[in-house]
């Protein structure tokens, strides 16, 4: 068998690039993914693993094609080396044995004759070593021919008796002889020429192999790479969506986490563990304080009746002083009855967040009405009321907007000093309603102002009010603003009082 045909039956038998070596990755891949690592690790080397092996099996490939092209490489430049200078040989054998055969028959020297016998076994065996190369048929028979040529000229020329026109007879056949020379010779160059450019042929041939790979393999080496991202980063993108849900108090949804790692679904159930217990737990907090709420009110409505009869004089005249423990007492039973109605209305957003009831309503009035409900305590501390004097209407929940405003005016009132003033402001521009109400008081340190929100936070700032808030008036207010889809955010004004603003939609949908 000839080098070029050895080369391409052997890049026909299984160095070249097929679809069914591409395939071997697919069942490797569903073999690991059916496994299921049970940690993060094992599917992280598995993922690590699947991606590298596509460049290791290119990488295989290219090596030993590569391997193989350069070992017949080798093989053909020693080939054609061993070639070109045994047919130099053969030339000059060929003349030595001429002059050797001539001069026997004009001589007939003894010495002569055995210089031939020696220089035509010295010939054989050069013959020999070219038929060893095995360049091609052709060369092969050409050498048997000369072969044959060069045995009868030697029965020719030592043959007994010695006969000169014999010898030179024989002698006379050399010239066939070096025409057979010369065409060996050019068969040999022939096959050098023809197997250099099979070479060529096969070095674009393993130049395309090797690209073929790399068009091949980093393909597929991205698109396991892109399938294994996205095998770990959507759990960790649904653990951290529960954690951010429940971060936000939203218990109602099942924590799912579609993983291929057993740890990261035990991770998962565990979230939605921690769920239901924090739903069990919300809910817990929420009947509680529903219970204590309307428990607390019932004795409230009584103290309240309490101080309307002393404050109406229907048990009897009251004095200066008696009438002013009077007017403290019904101030205090109302801020209790806020803190009350407060705490309810914060136990019902926690479960009914999104549950709105919109309607048309004048601002005005209902500004109005809420000053009204705090006029005891606007009286008692001379504070003077600066509110809008246009009307303006909007679409809201009005129950929700009037315990809102009532939070941020009697906060106001709490704060404000004796003969404070109090600025409550609305305007409504390209569908925005915007709402301020400031104050005189000792306003809001910059590192409380976002605290200040979180449900049952006191701040350190003190005040005179007679009843401790529970620190969820404001969120409250929060809450509200926010279910209307605005927000709600508290600086201090030039005099150094709290201001609180809140941006909203005018209008909700109805």
């Amino acid at each position: 068998m000839y080098l070029l045909d050895d080369l391409q039956i052997h890049s026909r038998s299984g160095f070249t690039y097929s679809p069914q070596d591409c395939g071997l990755i697919l069942p490797v891949m569903r073999l690991t993914l059916s496994a299921r690592p049970k940690s993060v690790r094992g599917l992280l080397l598995a993922s690590f693993g699947l991606v590298a092996l596509p460049l290791v099996i290119a990488i295989v490939y290219g090596v030993h094609y590569v391997g193989e092209l350069t070992e017949r490489t080798e093989r053909l430049v020693e080939q054609g080396v061993q070639a070109t200078r045994l047919s130099r040989q053969l030339t000059s054998d060929l003349t030595s044995m001429e002059r050797s055969a001539r001069q026997y028959a004009v001589l007939g020297n003894d010495v002569l004759r055995n210089r031939f016998a020696d220089q035509h076994a010295g010939l054989q065996a050069l013959l020999a070593s070219l038929a060893e190369l095995q360049l091609s048929e052709l060369h092969e028979r050409k050498l048997e021919e000369l072969a044959g040529l060069v045995d009868q000229i030697r029965e020719g020329v030592i043959a007994d008796p010695f006969e000169p026109t014999r010898i030179e007879a024989a002698a006379v056949r050399f010239e066939s002889v070096r025409g057979l020379s010369q065409e060996i010779t050019a068969l040999g160059n022939r096959f050098i020429d023809a197997e250099l450019d099979a070479m060529d042929r096969t070095s674009a041939g393993a130049r395309n192999f090797l690209l073929l790979n790399i068009f091949a393999v980093l393909p597929a080496a991205l698109l396991l790479m892109l399938i294994f991202t996205a095998l770990i980063s959507r759990p960790i993108a649904q653990i951290r969506h529960a954690i951010s849900r429940l971060g936000e108090g939203h218990f109602d949804q099942p924590v799912v986490v579609s993983a291929p790692s057993g740890e990261l679904d035990a991770l998962g159930s565990r979230l939605d563990w921690m769920r239901r217990r924090l739903a069990e737990l919300e809910e817990e907090k929420n009947q509680f304080l529903r219970q204590m709420s309307h428990e607390l009110k019932t004795p409230l409505a009584s103290i309240r009746e309490g101080v309307e009869l002393i404050r109406d004089r229907s048990l009897g005249p009251l004095t200066e002083a008696q009438a002013e423990v009077a007017d403290i007492l019904q101030a205090s039973s109302l801020e209790l009855l806020s803190l009350i109605e407060n705490l309810l209305n914060f136990a019902a957003w926690q479960q009914h967040r999104s549950q709105l009831q919109p309607a048309r309503f004048d601002m005005r009035a209902l500004v109005a009405e809420i000053v009204k409900r705090h006029q005891l305590t606007i009286d008692r501390k001379n504070l003077a009321m600066i509110l809008p004097e246009a009307s303006l209407t909007v679409v809201a929940d009005r129950d929700q907007m009037r315990l809102v405003l009532s939070n941020l005016v009697g906060n106001a009132v709490k704060f404000s000093p004796e003969r404070g003033r109090i600025t409550v402001r609305y305007k409504s521009q390209r569908g925005k309603l915007t709402l301020t109400v400031s104050d005189e008081g000792p306003g809001v340190p910059a590192d409380e102002r976002e605290h200040i929100f979180t449900p049952f936070y006191q701040p350190g700032t003190p005040t005179n009010a007679h009843v401790q808030g529970t620190g969820i008036g404001l969120s409250v207010v929060r809450e509200g603003v926010r279910a209307h889809g605005g927000d709600v955010a508290v600086d201090n004004t030039s005099e150094g009082g709290a201001c609180f603003r809140i941006v909203m939609p005018a209008e909700q949908e109805m």
